[in-house]
């Protein structure tokens, strides 16, 4: 089984690319082929509501968001990473979730089919692991509307970057066992 990793941090190397990189460590040792994406390194843009995904099998822009429509049709399970900023994911991880429409057809269902088991990565500056938890759930809704259906979240509150992350063997064991879990 394949896994694919987003990163929806514009920071390289920083918190969320290494928690996501756990998750995906974790999903290695149960076996899975793993493949991560950069969103900030990427061309994908915004959804032009030209509805051409409704009257179409797919979306009509011509970009990055292509291959990576691509890898979730063909993998088994997901990990989508995004930093907390101003209340609300990153400007990549939603130019990325907004080009998630074209994985709904008709009424509303699933191009995917089955849907993809999901772990949602979220780091954040603010030290209240509940402050954001109302927009985090928000998040995973609409990720579950087009197949990607939210099993786990990895929390990281008073993120201090990559090395928070590397420092706290408890946060990298439970991402290492999100990641094992896609695979059950």
């Amino acid at each position: 089984m394949k896994v694919v990793g987003f990163v929806g941090s514009p920071r390289e190397n920083g918190s969320t690319d290494a928690l996501i990189r756990e998750v995906l460590k974790g999903a290695e040792e149960a076996g899975a082929e793993t493949r991560l994406y950069n969103l900030a390194q990427m061309d994908i843009s915004g959804c032009r509501a030209c509805m051409g995904c409704k009257e179409g099998d797919g979306c009509e822009v011509d970009d990055d968001m292509q291959d990576l429509y691509e890898e979730l049709h063909g993998c088994g399970g997901v990990v989508i990473g995004t930093p907390i900023y101003f209340y609300n994911m990153s400007a990549q991880t939603k130019a990325f979730t907004d080009r998630l429409y074209a994985l709904l057809g008709p009424g509303f269902s699933k191009r995917l089919g089955e849907d993809r088991p999901t772990v949602f990565v979220v780091t954040q500056g603010a030290d209240d692991p509940s402050l954001f938890r109302p927009v985090i759930d928000k998040m995973a809704e609409a990720f579950g509307l087009a197949g990607l259906s939210v099993r786990d979240t990895i929390l990281q509150a008073c993120s201090d970057g990559a090395e928070g992350v590397l420092r706290d063997e408890e946060l990298q064991t439970r991402a290492r066992e999100a990641g094992r879990a896609l695979l059950q």
